[in-house]
This record gives C-alpha cells, sequence and structure tokens, in this order.
C-alpha cells in the first residue's frame, strides 16, 4: 500500500527527522509510486554466499558476524549475537560487483530496500537467517536462510534482544516464533507479523534510525 507524500512527511516528523529529510525521501516515493506493479509472479534468485569475516551491513555499517570482546567500538556481545536476524538480498542482476546487498538486521534490509526501492521478487529476492534454527554457540555455521516472504515475524517488547534493537526476528512458522518467544521470559508484549506488513510499515523503527536515512538519501555523508 503506497503512502502519499504528506503520509510519509507526517511519519517521518514523528521519527524526529528534519524537514530537508520529509522532503527528500517524500520525493523519493513519490518516484516509487510510478513504478509498475509486482508481477503476478514473483522472481526467486537463489541466496548468495555470506561475507562473514569482512562483510559489513549496507545499511548500518555494522559487522555482519559478531566481533571478539572489545573488537568493535570496545563492546561485548553475547556470541552468535549479530548473526542471529543477517538478512541478504540476492540480486538478478550484480550491482556494483555486488551479486548480493546483506545486513545484520532484518530492519536495516527493510529500510534500504524502502530508500532505494528495492522490491522482493522484481529483479531479487529477499532472505532472511532462521532465528528458529540457529544456534548461537555456532555462529555463521548455523545461519540458514529462508524466504523472506515466505517467513513469519516476531516483534518483542524487550529492548535489545537482537542487534540495532530493531525488535524483530524471522521464523518459518508461527508455533516457532511463539516458541521462541517462551524462552526469554522478560520479552514483554509480542506480535507476529508477516513479510508484507513489514514492507508495509516501512522504515521500521531501529537505533540511529533518522540519522541513517538521512546518509542514504544523500543528505549526511
Amino acid at each position: 500500500m503506497h503512502k502519499n507524500r504528506r503520509e510519509v512527511i507526517q511519519m517521518l516528523s514523528a521519527l524526529g527527522a528534519s524537514a530537508a529529510l520529509s522532503q527528500a525521501l517524500a520525493q523519493h516515493m513519490q518516484q516509487m509510486q510510478t513504478q509498475p506493479t509486482a508481477p503476478a509472479s514473483l522472481e526467486t534468485i537463489p541466496a548468495r554466499a555470506i561475507p562473514w569475516e569482512q562483510g559489513t551491513c549496507a545499511f548500518c555499517e555494522m559487522p555482519l558476524k559478531t566481533p571478539a570482546p572489545g573488537a568493535w567500538m570496545g563492546r561485548t556481545f553475547t556470541p552468535g549475537f549479530f548473526e542471529q536476524t543477517y538478512s541478504q538480498i540476492a540480486l538478478k542482476e550484480p550491482q556494483k560487483g555486488m551479486e548480493a546487498i546483506h545486513f545484520e538486521s532484518i530492519a536495516c534490509m527493510v529500510n534500504y530496500a524502502w530508500v532505494y526501492g528495492l522490491r522482493d521478487g522484481v529483479g531479487s529476492t529477499f532472505y532472511v537467517a532462521d532465528r528458529g534454527a540457529y544456534d548461537p554457540a555456532r555462529g555463521p555455521a548455523a545461519v540458514n536462510l529462508i524466504p523472506a516472504r515466505q517467513a513469519v515475524y516476531l516483534w518483542g517488547e524487550k529492548r535489545g534482544w537482537v542487534v540495532m534493537d530493531a525488535k524483530v526476528a524471522a521464523f518459518r512458522s508461527q508455533e516457532a516464533a511463539m516458541a521462541f518467544a517462551r524462552t526469554i521470559p522478560d520479552l514483554g508484549r509480542t506480535r507476529i507479523l508477516d513479510w508484507q506488513t513489514l514492507v508495509d510499515l516501512a522504515p521500521l523503527p531501529e537505533m540511529n534510525l533518522v540519522n541513517l536515512l538521512a546518509k542514504h538519501a544523500g543528505l549526511l555523508k
């Protein structure tokens, strides 16, 4: 469901965005409205290899792989913390020499796609890590990718249970998502969302969202 220019400006204003950023992204949304509707048959591009060792998120630039204690901004993270929400946009045609765009947060992928007008099933396929099948103790070796359009998403109120405080992780089924939720007693309120809902809600809340949107809109260096 497309939002009109006024709705986009109001939404960004509520996030604390500047007038310039609101205007720039609203204009971008207007341009997206002229694009053809998605075809009845969505393209499925195979998932690409993940550059765990040197890869960084295309939206927020954080490492894809959980860094060693103190190695990133002097902080220490629980083993396997970053990988649990790894996401990928596999491309039909390479862009800037890349066959895929990599993200360490589902929200980062959704927000990147929102800024640049990328659509799942149209020249690309979006993938997410199946959190229900993931073992943090094994890290990257335990990441199983599933098409984002086939996943369900657990939103949990607790702060910091996934990276970027995005509060969303992916699962193969609602049953798997709720089983996982029961393992975190203080998760707070929960919601089960589908892929289309995430797309409709974009840009999704996460840390530094306004600055990141401004950067990718070309308003910040």
